[in-house]
């Protein structure tokens, strides 16, 4: 699954429960990908790309704070 640049350049100014589910069905999609891939390997992607979005998501905020 590949976000489209419309798409992201529409989430750039939507609220943060619209982030939270477009992101949650994403990693939802990883996930089966690399479970299809091989076993337990859906949870690896989960883990890293989880990770990698909180930490863009902490860089946001800190960089948004007045």
């Amino acid at each position: 699954m590949r976000l489209s640049p419309a798409l992201l350049a529409k989430l750039k100014d939507a609220s943060w429960p619209v982030v939270a589910l477009v992101a949650a069905v994403f990693l939802g999609v990883q996930f089966l990908r690399g479970e299809a891939f091989a076993s337990g390997f859906g949870w690896v992607l989960v883990v890293f790309l989880g990770m990698t979005l909180a930490f863009v998501g902490l860089a946001g905020w800190v960089a948004n704070r007045e």
